[in-house]
């Protein structure tokens, strides 16, 4: 009885009891509000129309209706649906051929091109009912009765009630591999955590050791203190990659070398994010447990646990305030769907403009330390004039 009193006191002593009252209420409220949205009711898709008739209009139009399909762009030309996938603008392609209204008055099939990027798969389902839907409703417009009645053959009634046969593909994951999503988001979390948690102490570490002041007198040289760390960790995803591809048959298109830039921006990015936010921490050991305020934004807000899509409109623009938000734009884009460097420009753009506000940030707080420093100096260096003449009266 005695030790639990004592414990309790211990307790209300410090934060502790906040800590565990408030911190579930606050997860609570964070984890409520991110996965409020646990399904896309409008995912954005684009269509390519080679029929350019009446019908394809009118089919196009339904398809819009739907509450699972958001018909974002249509397309006149034959287009790679693989170049409208890359950057996950949309979430499908769905091809109508030519030929195909002509094909309906006739009795015959069309065959309609559905291509569903299934390495967002949680997004994607409703988007794959609703299009089923809608092409079901079509072929059942008109009545098998009425059509035997007519003197068509069995043929031709099939033709007519299902005019239109969608032919789903399943790209660059069609066997929902784990490898894709989970194992390679814990992978990048782990690395976030390395990365990071070495880049923070930078600072600090300069602190302790009282060269920091020294330090900043090259401003340039305290940002090229990251890139070991960078380089280290642009390494450590290539070997990480190559073994989950030897050992668990991960599906990756990318060239290494095509690779290794947006790799190399990502992990520098990181680590210059890392140092700002441990700028302020008085000693390493402090900079350490801030290593939470990276990585739970960047766990949930990123992609890494689910789509970006399916985050509520706020939090989408917060995550690209991250850095493995834009790692993972390249990672399925050019890793997954296959898409070369040069598809990429205006992500490259993104976190090269990210780098630089980091950089900024950083050349900001080094005028703030100077300043700090420069008046403790003048305050240490007030001190003795007192007693100097204290001295000198006596």
């Amino acid at each position: 009885m005695k030790a639990l009193i004592d414990e309790w006191k211990h307790m209300i002593s410090g934060k502790t009891v906040f800590i565990l009252l408030l911190a579930p209420i606050i997860v609570s409220v964070v984890f409520g509000y991110v996965f409020k949205n646990n399904q896309i009711n409008e995912a954005p898709v684009a269509i390519i129309d080679q029929d350019h008739s009446s019908y394809s209009s009118q089919l196009i139009n339904k398809l819009d209706a739907s509450q699972y399909v958001n018909v974002k762009s249509v397309y006149e030309n034959n287009v790679d649906p693989n170049m409208l996938l890359y950057n996950e603008k949309y979430f499908a392609v769905i091809y109508l051929p030519s030929g195909m209204e002509a094909n309906r008055m006739q009795g015959k099939q069309s065959n309609i091109g559905f291509y569903v990027d299934n390495t967002v798969s949680q997004a994607t389902g409703n988007l794959r009912t609703g299009v089923t839907e809608v092409i079901t409703a079509e072929n059942a417009t008109l009545a098998a009765g009425s059509l035997k009645a007519s003197g068509l053959t069995d043929g031709q009634i099939s033709g007519m009630t299902s005019n239109m046969v969608v032919q789903q593909r399943l790209l660059y994951n069609p066997t929902n591999s784990t490898m894709m999503s989970s194992v390679l988001g814990f992978v990048n979390t782990v690395m976030l955590s390395l990365i990071a948690g070495a880049a923070l102490s930078i600072i600090p570490r300069l602190r302790v050791e009282g060269r920091l002041q020294e330090e900043m007198q090259n401003p340039m040289g305290i940002l090229l203190r990251v890139l070991p760390y960078a380089l280290v960790g642009c390494i450590s995803f290539f070997l990480s990659i190559g073994l989950l591809k030897q050992v668990g048959g991960l599906r990756f298109e990318a060239g290494m070398l095509q690779m290794l830039i947006p790799f190399m921006l990502y992990t520098t990015t990181l680590s210059l994010f890392a140092m700002v936010i441990g700028w302020t921490a008085p000693n390493p050991d402090k900079a350490s447990g801030r290593i939470m305020l990276l990585m739970m934004p960047s766990f949930l807000l990123s992609g890494a646990q689910l789509p970006v899509a399916m985050l509520p409109g706020p939090l989408q623009v917060v995550g690209h305030i991250l850095p493995l938000t834009w790692h993972f734009k390249f990672l399925r884009g050019m890793g997954f769907r296959g898409g070369e460097l040069r598809y990429f420009i205006p992500e490259l753009g993104g976190i090269l403009i990210l780098m630089s506000v980091f950089a900024a940030i950083i050349f900001i707080l080094m005028v703030i330390e100077k300043r700090k420093l420069s008046k403790m100096e003048a305050k240490e260096a007030e001190v003795p004039v007192p007693q100097q003449q204290t001295l000198a009266h006596s």
